[in-house]
């Protein structure tokens, strides 16, 4: 078992699939969706679910942070 205070989910928008794709090694999740906001509320239900299962101390409900990424470029 592990102490954290807050989680941070790094995200990424796959252009090809045009998916949102959430990481984290720390609690092992992997998962993906539409938009932002289908993604966001997976989120909110597997962090849990993985942190219980992971035997990570963190406290309830678990507090975490998305930090995204979005690939594009800017014509002149």
């Amino acid at each position: 078992m592990f102490f954290l205070m807050e989680l941070s989910i790094e995200v990424t928008y796959d252009e090809d699939a045009r998916v949102w794709v959430a990481r984290n090694d720390e609690i092992g999740l992997a998962t993906e969706a539409d938009t932002m906001e289908v993604l966001t509320y997976k989120l909110k239900e597997m962090i849990p679910e993985l942190v219980e299962l992971n035997h990570i101390d963190l406290p309830r409900p678990v507090p975490f942070t998305i930090v995204s990424r979005r690939p594009t470029v800017a014509f002149a």
